[in-house]
């Protein structure tokens, strides 16, 4: 399954995409992300072409090999929450109706590891 993604204005790469999958994992990251833009570059001869990919979150990715687009999110795995909540306020179906099953939704949360009352 495929869904139509938005384009950028002023893009300078090689190609921007006209849809993919509504799911994308990324091998260096722990959420499951909702792609808004992706698109193809190409720097130079010298450089292998690479992908950037630009979230519903807000976030942004860039790589060769690290994404794998999902039709729906493995088990175990978290949706982002702000992915999830940008797409359908966007339009876009949400990931229970893409999928036909529940898909949990989560977030990262950064945690204090120093200067805490168990360190002193």
């Amino acid at each position: 399954m495929k869904l139509p993604l938005q384009k950028e204005k002023n893009s300078r790469a090689l190609m921007q995409w006209e849809s993919c999958s509504p799911f994308v994992e990324n091998s260096m990251a722990a959420l499951i992300h909702r792609p808004r833009r992706v698109a193809t570059y190409k720097i130079s001869e010298r450089w292998k072409s690479h992908i950037g990919i630009s979230f519903w979150c807000g976030t942004s990715s860039t790589g060769t090999k690290k994404f794998t687009f999902l039709d729906a999110p493995p088990e175990g795995k978290l949706l982002c929450a702000r992915c999830e909540a940008n797409a359908v306020a966007a339009g876009i179906a949400s990931s229970e109706k893409l999928t036909g099953k529940h898909v949990h939704i989560g977030g990262v949360v950064a945690i204090q590891l120093c200067c805490t009352e168990d360190t002193k």
